[in-house]
């Protein structure tokens, strides 16, 4: 019954807002170094990386670099290398599709696929910022070839503050913050005024709060 429950809540969400299921990389595609931005997706050394950051350096007596820092989205280790502009790397196909949560398996979430509604079960370390996943909220599933590489949450998210110690009612300006335990477990630094029973927008990457919202 709760199972049956949990589907009715995923498909209303899925209802609420179209599925979507689209290439994020060009395929065979080829790029330098000097052509980096954030997020890209490339294959190194047998492996699918993303650029998290890039600069670009040149000294008098060196030629241009661009020292990078990359993740591997396979085992999640992060590394910095440094690339000559000359260099070439074969952009990585990752695949991506919108898919609801739906239930806590334990060692794992479960998700609902937005497109062919079949189960996709994810290892929870495979899951960044996993305690700011709500019921029924719509993430995206990354994929390269067969591989789920990444679970990317929504840019931002509403929650509700569950607890959090009594702060100062008129000290917007103050610029002081404190503990907040949200209604998911997770726990992030809010505003002095920020109150138990308040809505919180919050930037799920980052942690952090952006404003009060309206109940």
């Amino acid at each position: 019954m709760a199972k049956l429950l949990v589907l009715a809540a995923c498909t209303s969400a899925l209802v609420q807002q179209p599925a979507r299921r689209i290439s994020l990389t060009p395929r065979m595609g080829v790029v330098k170094p000097g052509d980096f931005k954030n997020g890209l997706t490339i294959e190194r050394d047998g492996g699918v990386w993303k650029v998290l950051n890039f600069q670009q350096t040149k000294t008098a007596r060196q030629a241009a670099m661009v020292r990078t820092k990359l993740k591997n989205l396979v085992s999640g280790t992060t590394v910095e290398d440094t690339f000559r502009m000359s260099e070439t790397f074969q952009t990585a196909q990752v695949d991506t599709n919108d898919a609801v949560y739906s239930y806590d398996d334990g060692d794992s979430l479960v998700f609902m696929d937005a497109v062919d509604f079949d189960e996709i079960t994810i290892p929870r370390e495979s899951i960044e910022n996993i305690d700011l996943v709500k019921d029924g909220m719509t993430v995206q599933i990354v994929k390269w070839g067969d591989t789920i590489v990444d679970v990317q949450l929504p840019t931002s998210e509403t929650y509700e503050v569950t607890y959090t110690e009594p702060g100062l009612k008129n000290a917007a300006s103050t610029g002081q913050s404190k503990d907040a335990t949200l209604e998911t477990g997770a726990v992030i630094q809010v505003p002095l005024f920020v109150e138990i029973g308040d809505v919180v927008k919050v930037k799920c990457a980052e942690r952090e709060f952006i404003e009060r919202a309206k109940k």
